[in-house]
């Protein structure tokens, strides 16, 4: 009798771990493929870019791989990775005054300049227009240096 009641309590005992675990693991399964379709869709509307920063002192910072939504400008893509503050210029366009407070010095003729990575010639390009104007594209590169602006052009990161 004994021996019986082990076996049926045994039974049952195994019977219930395989429904609890079988239901978990469909409720996980579902689950992932809730998160699969919902990172397609994210990254239908994103992308990435590469921010390199170069605060003139040898301080130098990569953010590689930052997401950003499509259509994103290097102003608002500088804003999620640093502390920026910055002045429009009627006609030309935002220009950075200071990044994590680093500011533009008269005294040492330094300020704020942005370069992009052209894949083509595989050199730093000096921005030609405000950083609010540069539509950032996927996987471009992008750098900002803290440079002497009294000889011209200054230096391409390095």
């Amino acid at each position: 009798m004994v021996e019986k009641r082990t076996l049926a309590l045994t039974t049952l005992a195994i019977l219930v771990w395989a429904v609890s675990t079988t239901s978990l693991f469909g409720y996980y399964y579902l689950r992932l493929q809730d998160y699969v379709q919902l990172t397609r869709e994210y990254e239908a509307i994103t992308m990435k870019v590469d921010i390199f920063i170069d605060y003139g002192n040898e301080t130098k910072v990569w953010h590689n791989n930052t997401i950003v939504p499509l259509g994103f400008n290097l102003l608002n893509t500088t804003e999620l990775v640093a502390d920026v503050n910055s002045n429009n210029w009627p006609g030309l366009g935002v220009f950075i005054d200071s990044i994590n407070g680093v500011e533009n010095n008269p005294e040492d003729a330094k300020s704020w300049f942005w370069w992009h990575w052209d894949a083509t010639s595989t050199k730093w390009i000096l921005g030609e227009i405000g950083a609010d104007q540069h539509i950032l594209h996927e996987e471009e590169a992008v750098a900002w240096t803290y440079r002497s602006y009294i000889e011209w052009p200054p230096l391409p990161p390095s």
